[in-house]
């Protein structure tokens, strides 16, 4: 697979990264030249379009390579979305949500349709692959094609004067769950699956398959715990209790089925790729832990009224599981060379102002809570965890650039 690739998710990752210290920097000293909220919303759809699909389709795209027979297809795709992506983000530090960032936001959903199809017909074609590897990877496809459903609405409750009401935020929420809890978690879950069925190493299948069913059914009744905070009558509380605790119980069998083979898992890899799994099945459970925990009305209450809890669980999502999953599967594929001290002290850096940023984040939320005196120097602590995480990804991608080659391990 081009090298080319890698660097291209690299530089996703790497203007993720850079948006958010000047996010951070903006608190210390602000400036007009961009406005905050422009650079916000370039930051926020860069994560998750640019960095987080791209790294995760390169994942796909690692494992597959040398079956591809449509290789001009696959490059054409990821030229396109990294294409469209950059014009994206430049479209929102320019104008903001407007008509040139919904332009290429609405180009990118339908090149993820591409995407979705392309990553479909290869999948058909494999024998060799466990089933629960297709459930995970083909369940996540169709959660990627309904989570585009939000953006419509939005664009529809924009256009008929609806932007200013509940509906936008049940459309954008409704993007969110779907993109998060669905499309990304699941594509993950499978990716990992197939890596590991490559190393010939067993995984109870009937564990993982009934942990899917019962996560992937309560996908939909869980995007209701997204929108609790809007009045829609007695049944949606129940909906949403429903999907998270089903949720819930389907990760704990996924976790559970995972477990299993730890030990041989800590055979095939170095000790930097096990603790990064390690730490990245935490953050899954922490994450559907606290997801389980808004069923309750006085907790549901003070976390979506709580800015800083909301921001900090959007980042243990996106920052940590799925980064840090990506990261990870990047160790296991080979596409870094996770025995390299340079590949460690990378992570290490990245790790720590992502720990930094939860801690400030969450403890900030406390104290809200409690009605307690801010976080002394909160924002300065900000700046210096978006600056280690800056750090971190420069140095994981000086790692991949100074490795001349990479195969399959």
């Amino acid at each position: 697979m081009p090298r080319v690739f890698i660097h291209f998710t690299f530089l996703f990752f790497f203007l993720t990264a850079l948006s958010g210290v000047w996010m951070r920097f903006f608190f210390i000293k602000q400036n007009e030249i961009v406005p905050y909220t422009h650079i916000l919303h370039g930051h926020s759809h860069l994560a998750m379009l640019g960095w987080a699909f791209i790294g995760a389709f390169v994942i796909f795209l690692s494992i597959f390579w040398k079956k591809v027979k449509q290789k001009k297809q696959a490059i054409s795709i990821l030229f396109s979305l990294c294409i469209v992506s950059l014009l994206m983000f430049i479209a929102f530090l320019y104008q903001g949500y407007n008509v040139l960032s919904i332009i290429f936001a609405t180009l990118h959903i339908f090149i993820e349709y591409w995407t979705a199809v392309f990553m479909y017909k290869i999948l058909k074609k494999e024998t060799d692959m466990p089933k629960s590897g297709k459930l995970f990877i083909n369940s996540a496809l169709l959660a990627l094609v309904i989570s585009s459903i939000g953006p419509y609405m939005l664009g529809l409750t924009s256009a008929t004067g609806l932007k200013d009401t509940y509906y936008f935020d049940m459309a954008m929420y409704f993007y969110l769950h779907f993109q998060y809890n669905g499309w990304l978690t699941l594509f993950l879950i499978g990716l990992f699956i197939i890596i590991i069925h490559m190393k010939k190493i067993p995984i109870e299948g009937s564990t993982l398959k009934l942990g899917f069913w019962i996560y992937f059914l309560s996908l939909f009744p869980g995007y209701f715990l997204s929108i609790l905070f809007i009045n829609l009558g007695s049944i949606i509380p129940t909906l949403a209790i429903i999907g998270s605790i089903g949720q819930w119980i389907g990760i704990l069998f996924i976790l559970a089925a995972f477990k299993k083979i730890w030990g041989d898992l800590s055979q095939y890899y170095s000790k930097l790729t096990m603790n990064c799994l390690w730490i990245t099945l935490i953050l899954l459970f922490i994450k559907s832990t606290a997801e389980l925990g808004l069923i309750s009305p006085a907790l549901a209450d003070l976390v979506y009224n709580t800015r800083s809890i909301v921001i900090g669980y959007l980042h243990l999502t996106l920052l940590g599981f799925v980064s840090i999953f990506i990261i990870t599967q990047y160790f296991m594929v080979n596409l870094i060379d996770s025995k390299a001290k340079i590949s460690s002290n990378g992570f290490i850096i990245f790790i720590t102002g992502f720990a930094l940023n939860e801690l400030l984040l969450f403890s900030q939320g406390l104290s809200e809570w409690l009605k307690l005196v801010g976080i002394p120097f909160f924002t300065e602590g900000l700046f210096v965890a978006s600056g280690l995480l800056l750090i971190g990804v420069i140095t994981l991608w000086i790692s991949f650039g100074t490795r001349k080659q990479h195969h399959m391990t």
